[in-house]
């Protein structure tokens, strides 16, 4: 209970109802169901002459020091009375194990009151009484923790019964004592019986083969000094090194592999918290097939593993034997069908994401820009710091990776949360938002039209990393943006132009040699009939002077649009470029455009409002 933290060791008599409930109006009630075999139910008959004095003095509260006081009391009419309570308790719990076959263990802990009461305290003394007769050194359960504090440098050896009471508090009620004991558990090996040597020789190569790849175990004994060694030889240099020489994972991993391998029983549990913590993402590859080839399949164990490695999860995709839940939150735990991910796996990976992303994240936010990632984690990481936040590319195969995306969705796949923030481009999207994919798209170009902030940009340049020579004032910056952005309109009405004339349509559709392979030429030829009779129209028109008069016109009503709004409609990501070209800006970009996103939140400015506003509403509430 101090482990848990529901007791300080200060005020052992209060409870902290914290530690394990969220709500201490109503009080916790644990239940455990253990199969009885028959041989142990014929111990607990043969063990009864002896079990029932003691829980008649302990149901009514009497103590004595001395065996001889209790025994005269238990001779007193009082005692007599107390010893027929307990055989007959004892007596019906028996019979109600032999029946059943189990023996029941109900707690219920009331913050209320601060008090801790079992339903059956009869069949409590039972399990007490057969779980002392066990061999400390085998367990069925056992709690391996997330904080691991390995000690450094040589550590005290206990052996024999001198250890037996903190191995078996290091398998559940303290767990973090496995971290302080990975040398005691090795000459305890050794010393405990005649092939402990050998068997611990072939658990080392076990490990080392399948997950600590390259290393060997030398022979282990006393070094020069007198200390205990432990002696690993790196196979590639040939170069030993005591075992305190590995990293801290290196040393967890071992130790752990160690004790499950010694210390967990045939038919076993184990509880594995976060065993991917300081391992290189190569080891974790193999750390699950590892756990389930060479444990739970060789022990017939269960292993109970949480973790946030991607690694581990598309381990546990591959599986049959592993079963995969997602802890969403604290009153919901999903199991996650290995199948539901097969039909979307290919989408997913072409935008760049994984099955194990949906679990490991609250969503996935996929943008464009080649920056865009960086600028808002640096200016809005308090909207996407819980998102997996990633680059998607371009834009036709994407919405089309959306589509099957929310078409597996309608079948009711669990995908996780998918966000798409689109730059404008001016080329608006046609797709629309479904529960777990949606979609927004930019007000301005892109999402650097957002950090032209003058007023920014001008502070900026007055840090030597950032320009040579400082701007005068944000009315200069302002101009010789505004100038570069219109610079831009020449490029800008020629484009539309082309597509007025409906050039950009113009190709083969090259799926039809997919449809038709021998006798493509018909379909083909039909194509180029059609783009003859185009080119023929452009030419009887006059091409040349339409060209141009339409391309006059378009740059005059561009210039008038941009005049105000060259902000919202010029090619930010150019403009920022071109600042650096003309010298007016000098550095890497994507430090700039980290500092003004950091500063535009700082500022709290009216772009970054205008920002926050499109997150909030792409993003909505998370359930």
């Amino acid at each position: 209970m101090v482990s848990l933290g529901l007791v300080s060791p200060h005020m052992p008599h209060t409870l902290l109802p914290s530690a394990i409930t969220t709500d201490p109006g109503k009080p916790t009630v644990i239940k455990c169901e253990f199969a009885a075999t028959p041989s142990e139910v014929q111990q607990i008959e043969s063990l009864l002459p002896s079990i029932i004095p003691n829980f008649a003095l302990q149901s009514i509260g009497q103590t004595f020091a001395n065996p001889a006081q209790a025994m005269s009391f238990l001779n007193s009419k009082a005692g007599e009375d107390a010893l027929k309570a307990a055989q007959t308790l004892l007596t019906g719990d028996v019979s109600r194990i032999k029946s059943s076959g189990t023996i029941n263990l109900n707690l219920t802990i009331d913050y209320r009151t601060s008090s801790i009461n079992g339903e059956f305290p009869a069949q409590q003394l039972f399990y007490q009484t057969l779980d002392q007769r066990l061999d400390p050194t085998k367990t069925i359960f056992s709690y391996f923790p997330a904080d691991r504090a390995l000690p450094i440098g040589e550590q005290p050896v206990q052996l024999g019964i001198a250890d037996t009471a903190q191995q078996l508090e290091s398998y559940n009620s303290q767990p973090q004592l496995k971290y302080s004991r990975l040398k005691n558990m090795i000459f305890n090996t050794i010393i405990g019986s005649p092939d402990g040597r050998k068997e611990l020789t072939e658990n080392f190569n076990m490990i080392f083969q399948r997950v600590l790849k390259g290393r060997s175990l030398g022979p282990i004994g006393v070094n020069a000094i007198g200390m205990l060694s432990i002696p690993i030889i790196d196979i590639d240099s040939g170069r030993p090194f005591d075992i305190d020489g590995l990293s801290s994972g290196e040393k967890g991993l071992i130790l752990t592999s160690l004790l499950i391998s010694r210390s967990i029983a045939d038919n076993g549990l184990i509880l594995l918290d976060e065993p991917e913590l300081h391992l290189n993402p190569a080891v974790c590859r193999d750390l699950l097939q590892f756990v389930v080839d060479e444990f739970a399949a060789k022990k017939q164990m269960q292993a109970i593993v949480c973790s946030h490695s991607p690694e581990i999860l598309a381990g546990a995709f591959e599986r049959k034997e592993c079963e995969l839940f997602h802890l969403r939150n604290g009153k919901s735990l999903a199991k996650v069908r290995q199948h539901d991910h097969e039909e979307i796996r290919d989408a997913l990976r072409r935008l760049g994401s994984s099955e194990s992303e949906a679990l490991l994240y609250k969503g996935t936010l996929s943008v464009e820009g080649i920056h865009d990632v960086e600028i808002l984690q640096a200016g809005f990481d308090a909207k996407v710091r819980r998102l997996k936040v990633k680059q998607l590319g371009g834009r036709g195969v994407i919405e089309n990776d959306i589509k099957d995306l929310q078409a597996a969705e309608k079948k009711g796949v669990d995908l996780g949360f998918h966000y798409f923030l689109f730059d404008h481009d001016r080329k608006p999207t046609s797709l629309s938002d479904t529960a777990h994919v949606r979609l927004r798209q930019l007000k301005r170009f892109c999402l650097e039209n957002y950090l032209l902030d003058a007023e920014i940009i001008t502070d900026l340049t007055r840090e030597k990393e950032f320009a040579d020579q400082p701007k005068s004032n944000v009315t200069e910056t302002t101009q010789a943006m505004k100038a570069l952005a219109l610079r831009q309109l020449d490029r800008v009405a020629a484009r539309d132009v082309f597509k007025q004339f409906g050039l950009e349509a113009v190709g083969f559709d090259m799926k039809s040699l997919d449809r038709e392979t021998a006798n493509a030429a018909p379909e083909l030829w039909k194509q180029i009939e059609t783009m003859k009779k185009h080119f023929d129209n452009l030419g009887t028109m006059g091409f040349e002077a339409e060209y141009q008069k339409r391309y006059e016109a378009k740059l005059s009503e561009l210039r008038s649009q941009w005049d105000d709004k060259w902000r919202d409609l010029c090619d930010g990501k150019l403009l920022l470029e071109d600042l650096r070209k003309e010298g007016h800006i000098k550095g890497d970009l994507l430090k700039l455009k980290r500092r003004i996103a950091i500063e535009l939140r700082l500022k709290g400015s009216e772009s970054y409002s205008a920002l926050v506003g499109i997150l909030d509403d792409l993003l909505g509430p998370q359930s």
